[in-house]
């Protein structure tokens, strides 16, 4: 009797146990299911707010825009280009956004089409410092020589022709064999500087010449390179000619590199800006300093 009792109620214990094992179960398993409804909740909440913060970002930016520099902007007046300029610094140096550096390069595109003679260089260089890839920097860089009234940049239309009669001595020693003379040769009016200038179009370089004259002075002439040769004929006629060379013959000079096309009469394109709007109001430029007319929604009624 007393084995019977001992039986049942270690039956009943296990019971007990099971049903115990199987509350927290389904204690875990409804914590899991909460906690996964929760997480997508939050997940559905984030998304949300990413797309109202990105869809509101553009609004954003303007309006921020406008509470920093909206007040300084408003006091600009056409009539003094230099403000634009200084302005133009000013929110380069602080620039934080891509709005504001954009808002810098339209100061300064504004500063160089209100007064070209007087600011039109310094407004360039400035839109160089700020510019986006290497080729918009380097467009502006040889802009900015243009406006300035100094020409293009290039090396080759300042040359002296003393230095143009020295390296091509220099050539016809080396041509000779004699790197002694050629070497004396280089050494003399100002031919070292203009082989610097140009020598990045001979085979070696400015450096490789030296060395085979050095190379000729101590163990005579060296074996025929006709390559050298004709890069040197083809410089010497290059620099002869000028301004009045060939577009072949330039290209020996710079490479083939394409030339830069820049239209001074055509102010839009140079400055990057529409020279018409210069007065700032209400978040943008306009062309007048008057607020803009608005409709009047009860007119014609």
């Amino acid at each position: 009797m007393t084995e019977r009792r001992s039986i049942a109620t270690l039956l009943e214990g296990a019971r007990a146990a099971c049903a115990s094992a199987w509350r927290v179960r389904s204690l875990v398993i409804a914590s899991t299911l909460l906690s996964a409804v929760g997480l997508a909740a939050s997940e559905a909440r984030l998304a949300h707010a990413a797309t109202t913060v990105e869809a509101s970002s553009p609004a954003q930016a303007r309006a921020d825009l406008e509470a920093t520099w909206g007040a300084r902007l408003a006091q600009l007046d056409p009539l003094r280009p230099l403000d634009y300029l200084e302005l133009g610094e000013e929110v380069a140096d602080l620039a934080r956004t891509d709005d504001e550096r954009v808002l810098a390069r339209q100061l300064f595109g504004l500063a160089g089409a209100l007064d070209t003679a007087r600011l039109g260089r310094s407004a360039m260089l400035a839109m160089a410092s700020l510019a986006t890839d290497a080729g918009e920097r380097e467009r502006a860089l040889a802009a900015a020589e243009l406006v300035g009234g100094r020409g293009a940049s290039r090396v080759v239309q300042a040359v002296d022709p003393v230095q143009v009669e020295a390296l091509s001595r220099s050539f016809s020693f080396y041509r000779r064999g004699d790197g002694r003379r050629a070497l004396t040769a280089l050494r003399q009016g100002g031919a070292e500087a203009l082989l610097e200038q140009i020598g990045s179009r001979l085979p070696g370089g400015a450096e490789g010449y030296r060395r085979e004259c050095e190379a000729m002075r101590t163990s005579g002439a060296l074996p025929f390179d006709s390559e050298m040769v004709r890069r040197q004929f083809e410089l010497e006629l290059a620099l002869r000619r000028g301004e009045l060379r060939s577009v072949s013959l330039d290209v020996v000079l710079h490479g083939d590199e394409p030339l830069l096309e820049i239209d001074l009469s055509d102010s839009r394109a140079l400055w990057k800006v529409d020279p018409a709007r210069t007065w700032w109001r209400e978040g943008g430029w306009r062309d007048s300093p008057d607020p803009p007319v608005r409709p009047n929604a009860s007119r014609g009624t």
